[in-house]
């Protein structure tokens, strides 16, 4: 017989199946399901108000409490092994992420005929940045109108720092940035543009758990086997790890 054991958030639940997420909770940081030929025999659902695997079909009553308690541990387990991947993995993620950053300086005329130059930086993490303008190699930071570092909304971050100088004079001025995603600091002037796009690319991690469960429910034999989907690009944008249907 076909046995399938996913991952996705519950949908009309049985009342003898596993516990609804608690009020409040949008869905499930982890959800598990069990089938025979596409019927569902039990399921998990960590934002229960009780984190335990229980039985969705009439038949799996006759399984014994030591049952159902050894199956929890085994999904508890792999969450945690799980936890400690995600963190390997987004260190690495946020490291390559530091070197994807793109400056460059804009032009506009004023309507007193001078020039505001604005230096703007896109893209980068973490949000820690050096950014300011030098007039012959003069800092200018206190002439300068320069804004807080805010998230991009993707979680990366922007910042810009502009500057207002005479017309004919924009050569003069060159924006300085310093970031650890950087290989060295960079310089630019009105007209010139730094980006550089490397790393590695997450928007999706499929993860197979290392603790096959085997289940023996006479008269058929069955070997579990989950698979993650994780959403990177939620997970930079919440802080929190989120799981995609499967």
């Amino acid at each position: 017989m076909p046995v399938g054991h996913g991952l996705e958030p519950d949908e009309d639940s049985p009342t003898s199946g596993s516990p609804p997420a608690a009020p409040g909770h949008p869905g499930p940081d982890q959800a598990s399901k069990g089938y025979v030929d596409d019927i569902q025999f039990m399921g998990f659902n960590s934002r229960a108000e009780i984190q335990r695997m229980a039985h969705w079909a009439p038949w799996m009553e006759l399984q014994k409490p030591e049952y159902w308690e050894e199956q929890t541990r085994s999904i508890l387990r792999e969450k945690t092994f799980f936890k400690v991947v995600m963190k390997k993995v987004f260190h690495i993620h946020n490291q390559s992420m530091a070197d994807t950053p793109k400056i460059l300086v804009t032009h506009k005329i004023r309507t007193d005929g001078k020039i505001t130059l604005r230096c703007l930086v896109l893209n980068f993490y973490s949000a820690e940045i050096t950014l300011i303008w030098q007039r012959d190699g003069s800092n200018q930071s206190l002439h300068m109108e320069v804004i807080e570092t805010r998230p991009a909304g993707d979680g990366t971050f922007q910042k810009w720092a502009a500057v207002v100088v005479p017309s004919g004079e924009e050569q003069r001025y060159t924006c300085h940035v310093n970031h650890e995603g950087l290989p060295e600091p960079i310089t630019l002037r009105w007209g010139e543009e730094w980006d550089k796009t490397a790393g590695l690319s997450l928007t999706g991690l499929i993860l197979v758990s290392p603790f096959p469960t085997v289940v023996l429910l006479q008269p058929w034999f069955m070997l579990k086997v989950v698979i993650y989907v994780y959403d990177t690009q939620n997970m930079r944008n919440n802080g929190e790890r989120k799981i995609m249907r499967v």
